[in-house]
């Protein structure tokens, strides 16, 4: 009796992607996110701080993604800040 092995497609690892952009940035930046890659986006958390001036930013991403939208943010926003990319 012949037995196939089927393999499961392992599951995409996630990571969460923290930036402060300016305020002034946040919709611009949700565009960017959704053009560049938005089938890879998790989701987008967005806090004021410092007065509301700026915002910090958590994205959930899709591993993949995470190059695309890191370069993208680098010629469109060039005053985003990068913090850390964690596995989410």
């Amino acid at each position: 009796m012949d037995h196939f092995l089927l393999k499961r497609p392992q599951p995409v690892q996630s990571l969460v992607m923290l930036m402060t952009i300016d305020a002034d940035s946040v919709t611009s930046l949700r565009h960017l996110v959704m053009r560049t890659c938005g089938t890879s986006v998790v989701y987008i958390r967005i806090q004021p701080i410092t007065h509301a001036t700026r915002m910090k930013v958590w994205l959930g991403l899709k591993a993949p993604a995470s190059g695309l939208i890191m370069d993208a943010v680098m010629r469109h926003l060039p005053d985003a800040e990068f913090g850390q990319v964690t596995p989410g």
